[in-house]
């Protein structure tokens, strides 16, 4: 199964799967890849974006929004390139591992339009032979073109809105017990 685990910028996403994961490994799954939650300011404002190997708990910042006068990487960002690297292996070794899922937060504009960050994942994660279950996070305005460029026949989406984030968590461990 592939999980387009999907909704606008800023809505939960990524919260909405992370926590998920303890039930799931609870359930006995084995989850590989990572996740990316924002580094936050003390006001709350998202000032990066942190990178959490699913594997080994290991975490690296991988992009800082960019100073005033700084060239931004992808959009407002500045990508830390030793970060991306790490994030790169990290995700490499998601897909050869002995996992249940594969967790990728998340595929953006840099992989679909630039093929930057993530974009060698896209083929294996198309093979469901070699990747059969994937939850991954995308934008909502990307998820048509994501589904198209893995052409996979088992994708389901799941939105994730300010109404029904808090129930997503439980929703998606619902959908993964009964994948086959």
């Amino acid at each position: 199964m592939f999980i387009l685990l999907t909704g606008k910028e800023h809505v939960g996403k990524t919260t909405a799967c992370w926590k998920a994961l303890p039930a799931l490994r609870a359930d006995g799954l084995r989850i590989a890849g990572f996740v990316s939650p924002p580094l936050l300011s003390e006001t709350g404002a998202k000032v990066g974006i942190q990178m959490v190997n699913l594997t080994t708990g290991e975490s690296q910042t991988l992009a800082r929004v960019a100073a005033h006068g700084e060239p931004a990487t992808v959009g407002q960002y500045r990508m830390a390139d030793e970060a991306s690297e790490w994030a790169r292996r990290v995700l490499a070794a998601a897909l050869l591992a002995n996992a249940d899922w594969i967790v990728v937060d998340e595929i953006g504009p840099w992989e679909l339009h630039q093929d930057g960050g993530f974009a060698f994942a896209l083929e294996p994660l198309g093979d469901p032979v070699r990747v059969p279950n994937a939850i991954v996070i995308v934008r909502e305005s990307l998820a048509d073109e994501l589904a198209e460029r893995v052409g996979r026949t088992d994708v389901v989406r799941l939105l994730v809105t300010p109404a029904n984030r808090s129930k997503i968590p439980a929703q998606l461990f619902r959908l993964i017990c009964a994948a086959p």
